[in-house]
């Protein structure tokens, strides 16, 4: 029978996920999506501790101050809408006041960077080419803040470049956790801030940059999850209403393969038992106090003993709410 699409099949990496790793993500809004997955299904994972990050020049960055975290302090902060934000943070870290902003990300600094010390996964995802400059210093910022667009100049980053700071940050990375494994991924999300045309050049540089990073380490693992929603799916019923973003659909298909690449089999096997798990802490029974639901509540705390002592799972809220029908 013909098919009618191009199904794209992800090549495997020369290792697999378990729950025994230990993984920090960093990048765009699909880093973070994906891995709240891995979060929901109790791996120990980091989500974004700059908070979401779109251009290689902020993940570069990002990872260099987790190498090194030298604490981010007044001269690094900038009022605006009465709100203290730092230009290498996502908005969600702006507070009213410094201490309450610097808590935030000071204390988000430090549990990361140990997080990134022990971690054996490192997931870069990246979104655009494109960076905001401050007209004042040149420095290239993560996030603007919504203040005036006079404030900064704009331009696409070159291969080259890209390639630079990603060599810098893996080398830096590689000196605190020499066996660490990165794999590198591009948004499917497209940037139309700009324009079709720019949207495309944008991501054809981060293609470009990527394929010269894998020419050079071997060992970078590119997940295509891009093209998984681009070139498989393509289609407009796989995106949200702005016809921009993946919908749920989309993102459940590209995190179906990412598993199925990714993880070895053993896991895919513990991630049934703890998905059974988290249904079980959200049934509502019709008779609470019957002997039956007791016995199923007994199975289930027994199910998430027998994983805490392999994997040193947390299952704190769910021991929580299944303890209350005891």
């Amino acid at each position: 029978m013909r098919s009618f699409r191009t199904v794209v099949t992800p090549a495997k990496p020369a290792y697999s996920i378990s729950h025994l790793d230990r993984i920090v993500s960093i990048g765009s809004c699909f880093s973070e999506n994906i891995g709240k997955k891995f979060h929901d299904l109790k791996f120990a994972i980091n989500i974004n501790p700059f908070g979401q990050q779109y251009n290689p020049y902020s993940v570069a960055n990002a990872i260099q101050r987790l190498v090194e975290p030298v604490p981010y302090t007044s001269p690094d902060l900038v009022y605006h809408d009465e709100l203290y934000h730092s230009y290498d943070h996502h908005g969600s870290f702006s507070r009213s006041t410094p201490e309450e902003t610097f808590q935030l990300i000071n204390g988000n600094l430090e549990k990361a960077s140990e997080d990134l010390r022990h971690a054996s996964i490192l997931f870069l995802t990246f979104g655009t080419s494109h960076v905001f400059t401050l007209k004042t210093t040149g420095e290239i910022v993560s996030n603007c803040h919504k203040l005036s667009g006079s404030v900064f100049d704009r331009r696409l980053m070159r291969p080259g470049e890209i390639v630079g700071d990603l060599e810098d940050a893996f080398t830096a990375v590689r000196k605190i956790n020499p066996l660490i494994k990165i794999v590198l991924t591009i948004s499917p999300v497209r940037y139309f801030a700009f324009g079709h045309y720019e949207n495309s050049v944008s991501k054809s540089l981060l293609f470009a940059a990527i394929h010269i990073l894998q020419q050079r380490y071997p060992d970078l693992y590119y997940f295509p999850a891009y093209e998984l929603v681009m070139d498989d799916l393509r289609d407009y019923r796989f995106f949200a209403e702005d016809m921009l973003h993946p919908n749920h659909q989309a993102s459940e298909y590209v995190w179906e393969s990412l598993c199925n690449t990714m993880l070895d089999k053993k896991c895919l096997e513990v991630m049934k038992e703890i998905e059974e798990i988290l249904l079980a802490a959200k049934h509502r029974p019709r008779n609470p106090q019957s002997e039956a639901h007791k016995k199923f509540v007994e199975k289930n705390l027994a199910k998430i003993e027998t994983l805490k002592r392999q994997y040193q799972l947390d299952f704190s809220n769910e021991e929580k709410v299944l303890g209350t029908y005891l």
